[in-house]
């Protein structure tokens, strides 16, 4: 066997390196693969072989996927775990269409069969055309004549604006999204930046709109009992449990986000098997996590917001952090007799955020082993793991509304922790606009 055929079996062997992106109701899904042995889930399409686009991916975001596609190097190929339907938002692409809820399988085979040459890279999506058109234009390929090209092919020049610091620094525009891996999938934010800070950012196009086509029905499963409890009794121990589940698939992504990635599976291992009665193993990880000090040196002082600015938005965690005893609960006379107090601090910052929600999921399974079979009262509005949920408005989208103004004038870091800290779920978002008339299927 010569080197390069050696080489090719060892990197068929290795584990597939995968660029992931989580469609309309696929963010769960997509979430797990990073326990899954057989891959090795990449936060750069530069890194990965395969692309694996998991659920329906909105029509405004199609370009920007087919500039994703093209990003991975050869040999590479796209796996679509999703409806075949959905393969409209990537036209051109040869995909491998996934019908069975595994595609891990079929993700390995494919790889397995690309690096051997058993089956073709696929090729650009997009027109193989410079998008910086004065780039070879001159006698020194500038842009034209003169030390910046002149018109009409200058080279265009970074704007000056103020810095902080007094200085009058480049000013860039940037896009950044909709498939960056720390933010909520299909979230774009037009940030300027002057270096690593943002001087002001502003929400892109299609961040929040209706749920794609085809519609997923039902959303995914964190969201299901309670737009079920908008109208009818529900188990208290369910909606609970979930609550739990969902707030440590949050800690999960933002323990990654903070570089601690073996933290990350651990929190995303103990979402999917922790039952009602298991707050202990979640005040064990907290203990964890503070050793760390994460929450002191990464995210205290980071992303604060008032509790002027959040009274009545229904912010859930995000207010409760803030002080604001602001919980739907309270309103329902089952939670009030089990005892229900909502968890609170007081500083408004990530650090609190990421408090809250730890104390809340602990909380929340001991809560859901004393409810027995108590239910909850409907009244058209619910506590979701994000805030108060009712028919038209998401506490998901409420907040979004609020991340241009805690972005400004932020440390890129710091921009990232807020975001991140926020929880924002687009999915739910997006259903909330159709609640009213919604049909949830369990």
């Amino acid at each position: 066997m010569g080197l390069t055929r050696r080489l090719e079996q060892l990197a068929a062997e290795a584990r597939v390196p995968v660029f992931a992106i989580a469609g309309s109701g696929a963010r769960d899904a997509v979430q797990d693969l990073r326990l899954r042995s057989e891959v090795r889930i990449v936060d750069t399409p530069k890194a990965a072989s395969i692309l694996v686009i998991a659920g329906p991916i909105a029509d405004v975001h199609a370009a920007a996927l087919a500039r994703v596609h093209d990003a991975l190097p050869h040999p590479r190929t796209t796996v679509l775990w999703a409806p075949e339907g959905a393969l409209a938002s990537l036209p051109g692409a040869a995909a491998v269409v996934v019908a069975d809820s595994d595609p891990v399988a079929v993700v390995v085979a494919v790889y397995r069969d690309l690096v051997l040459g058993r089956r073709p890279s696929e090729p650009a999506l997009l027109p193989d055309v410079d998008p910086a058109e004065w780039r070879g234009v001159g006698p020194y390929g500038q842009g034209g004549s003169g030390m910046t090209g002149g018109a009409p092919y200058g080279r265009p020049m970074a704007e000056l604006g103020p810095d902080p610091d007094g200085l009058r620094l480049d000013v860039v525009p940037v896009a950044v999204g909709p498939f960056f891996p720390r933010f909520p999938s299909g979230l774009v934010l037009d940030i300027r930046f002057s270096g690593d800070l943002v001087l002001d950012a502003a929400i892109g196009e299609g961040a929040v709109g209706p749920p794609v086509e085809p519609p997923v029905e039902p959303p995914r499963t964190g969201l299901r009992p309670f737009l079920r409890a908008l109208t009818e009794p529900v188990p208290i121990a369910e909606l609970e449990l979930v609550r739990a589940r969902e707030h440590l698939r949050w800690l999960a992504d933002a323990l990654v986000a903070h570089g601690l990635t073996a933290l990350g599976a651990r929190a995303l291992r103990l979402a999917q098997r922790v039952q009602p009665g298991d707050g202990g193993a979640v005040r064990r990880l907290a203990r964890l996590i503070g050793w760390t000090q994460v929450t002191r040196w990464s995210t205290r002082g980071v992303g604060t917001v008032s509790a002027d600015d959040l009274a009545g938005l229904g912010a859930g965690p995000v207010a409760r952090a803030a002080g604001l005893a602001e919980d739907v609960r309270l309103e329902d006379p089952a939670y009030r007799a089990l005892g229900f107090e909502p968890v609170l601090r007081d500083r408004g910052d990530a650090a609190a955020r990421w408090a809250v929600r730890l104390a809340e999921a602990a909380d929340s399974l001991d809560l859901a082993a004393r409810a027995g079979d108590a239910r909850t009262t409907p009244i058209g509005r619910v506590e979701s793991p994000r805030g108060r949920l009712e028919p038209g408005s998401a506490a998901s989208a409420r907040l979004l509304a609020l991340v241009p103004q805690l972005l400004r004038e932020t440390e890129w870091g710091d921009a990232v922790a807020t975001v991140v800290s926020l929880d924002i779920d687009l999915d739910e978002a997006a259903h909330a606009g159709q609640l009213a008339s919604a049909t949830v299927v369990a």
